[in-house]
């Protein structure tokens, strides 16, 4: 099996997209439960119950995605993707401008542990195809 370099770089920034989601739905969590979306958005509350219909297609794809290196033995995984999917898109649109500051720190440390769940996923994943390749499963006394 040889590893393409572009699919490798693409999981990578889909890693790193899927930490920026959830950083983002973080910080308009957090502009939700302080009220500061209903001051500065007020249309939000409006646009929520699309965002939640495009939001479970859009968690179920992440969750299919991500079914080797995040969460892989969550049971009913479809099931939790999809929620989380339906939470997470609305929430993330509650970001407005006065939020950045927070925004900022959450979305780079979110990323940041995405990337590394990927990381350990992308190792795992490679470690048995590494061992049968270069035969590290072979004892050589």
């Amino acid at each position: 099996m040889r590893f393409q370099p572009f699919i490798v770089y693409a999981r990578l920034c889909g890693a790193a997209g899927l930490g920026v989601l959830l950083g983002c739905s973080a910080t308009g969590l957090l502009n939700v439960l302080t009220g500061s979306v209903f001051t500065h958005l007020p249309h939000w509350p409006a646009g929520v119950p699309v965002l939640a219909v495009l939001g479970a297609p859009t968690g179920l794809f992440a969750g299919w995605l991500t079914r080797r290196w995040f969460a892989p033995d969550v049971p009913r995984r479809p099931l939790v993707f999809a929620v989380g999917g339906a939470v997470a898109v609305p929430l993330a649109t509650a970001v407005h401008s006065g939020s950045i500051a927070l925004a900022f720190p959450l979305m780079l440390a979110a990323a940041t542990v995405a990337i590394a769940l990927w990381v350990r996923g992308y190792r795992r994943e490679t470690a048995q195809v590494r061992a049968m390749m270069y035969g590290y499963h072979r004892h050589n006394r």
